[in-house]
Parts: C-alpha cells; structure tokens; sequence
C-alpha cells in the first residue's frame, strides 16, 4: 500500500493515496472487534481482512479492537471470557503482543486504529495508553506506519495523479460513538454527527453493534461558485465481530436480547484525473 501518512493532530489525519489517471481504490472500515474476547468471531474478521488485502485497501480500525475485561482490576472480568493464551501475569501485554503478531500480516495496509470506550476505559484504570502501545508494537515488528487517531476526529484522503497536480480529497469523519438505541439502531445519531461533524464526505461510527449506511441531505454555500448546493454527507455505521448471542444466554441476550450486526464496511474510490473522485459504500456479507 503506497501511501504517505501525516498526522496534523492527534485527531486529525492525512494521507495521500497516489493514483493513475484512472483508478480505483479501496478503504475498510471496521470497528468493535473486540479481538481477545473468545466470543470474537476470527474466521469472519481474518476473511474481510485478507478481502481487504486482495484489493489493497487502506484499513482503518476505528475504535474496540480490544476488550480487555479480564484484568483483576476490573469489576466485569469472568474466567469464561479469557482465552488461555491470554490467562498470564502480565494479562494486557499478552494481549497486546499477540494481537501485534497476528494483525503483523495487515500492518503496511492499515493507515489508522483509533479509540474505543473499551480502550479508554482500561487505559484509565491500568493508567497506560493501550492503543499507543498497540500500534508502537505493530510498528516495532512490521516497520509500518500504521497512525493512531483519538475517540473521535477526522481523516483526510487525498487522492493525487502521479505525474501531475490533479488532486481530490475526501474528508471523513470517526467517533468510536455514543448515541444507540435498540429500536431505532443509533440512527438517530446521524443528524447529531451532522451538526458536530460538519467537514467531512463520510461519517463513520461504531459503539453500538449496528450496521447501517445513511445519507444525510445538506445545504452548502460554494463561495468559488456563487451558488448554494445540496450534498450528500454518507453515514456509516460499522458493527462487530464479537457474537454474543449464539448460544441463547449470557449478559446480552439477557439485557439487550437482539442479535447484532457482524462485519465491516468497503468503500470503493473510483479517480479520474478530469472528473474527479467518487464512492460508493457496501457493507460486508
């Protein structure tokens, strides 16, 4: 993956993506992984990882790749929710060098693993930066440059024909998330991230399970242009890897008691140095 990385801030993010004069380019976007919880669902995630890499996609990882519930300091922790490879002294390196190892495979294709309430939360508690050591490992034994973003922020895409100055950006928006709702699938979110993330082409969040795409219709004033148009601003929310309701039992049948949705989303980049960029979503199967 032939990219340039520049963090501007600790929540904002570029990269330039070189291009053709006509090309297409891939992004991935997932969340919620949770990749050391047993009930994570490898087989699922390793096949959208390996699709991603078979288009050479950018991967973006926005929020909970861990759990981490199992540290003795933390109230939530059980002895069925550990796997044994992670049931040691030193719980979080384990975890954090064995996830390092098998996501070594991805490391030059992700541009971006930012924070999740799992992350933050433990991170508080164990009073060290959970994603900072993640991505500093993955670093150390891959020599990537994989960057790491915050709970929220943006990341801009810059499209750039290679011999020449044609360039197309498309600006998206990250929050791990908040805002769910069983009925209504943390839709209601998208005019919320409208109002609070205003500059960007596409939202994404996670947080809640849900997999959904919505546009949100918008009124923007084009100084250079004279004119007020409406655009499309896509929300996407990206759902998880983690099944917990297979068995019929356990905390989430009992207090949330509706499947939820597993995968991920792709977003094709099509590029033409005349015509500029366009996209289109799908989530994952």
């Amino acid at each position: 993956m032939d990219v340039l990385a520049k963090e501007v801030a600790g929540n904002y993010h570029r990269f330039k993506v070189p291009c053709k004069s006509k090309d297409e380019k891939h992004l991935f976007v997932c969340s919620d992984v949770h990749f050391d919880n047993p009930k994570c669902n490898r087989e699922l995630f390793f096949s959208h990882m390996d699709r991603a890499l078979e288009l050479d996609a950018m991967i973006a990882i926005t929020g909970d790749l861990f759990c981490l519930m199992q540290g003795k300091y933390d109230p939530r922790k059980s002895k069925s929710a550990i796997r044994p490879e992670h049931n040691g002294d030193n719980y979080l390196d384990l975890v954090i060098n064995d996830t390092a190892e098998k996501f070594k495979k991805y490391a030059h294709n992700i541009i971006l693993v930012t924070k999740g309430n799992h992350e933050t939360s433990v991170s508080n508690r164990a009073e060290t930066d959970i994603m900072g050591r993640f991505v500093e490992r993955l670093n150390l034994i891959a020599g990537s440059n994989v960057q790491m973003g915050e709970y929220q922020g943006y990341y801009s895409l810059q499209f750039n024909y290679k011999k020449g100055s044609c360039s197309y950006p498309v600006h998206i928006g990250y929050a791990h998330g908040n805002w769910g709702g069983i009925i209504t699938k943390g839709t209601l979110s998208v005019v919320r991230y409208a109002a609070i993330m205003p500059d960007c082409d596409i939202m994404f969040s996670g947080h809640t399970h849900d997999g959904w795409i919505v546009p949100q219709a918008r009124y923007r004033r084009k100084e250079d242009q004279n004119k007020v148009e409406i655009e499309r601003q896509w929300h996407v929310k990206t759902g998880t890897y983690k099944e917990e309701f297979d068995g019929g039992k356990g905390w989430a049948v009992e207090r949330i008691s509706m499947p939820k949705y597993l995968g991920g989303c792709f977003v094709r980049f099509k590029y033409n140095k005349h015509k500029g960029i366009s996209f289109e979503m799908t989530l994952t199967n």
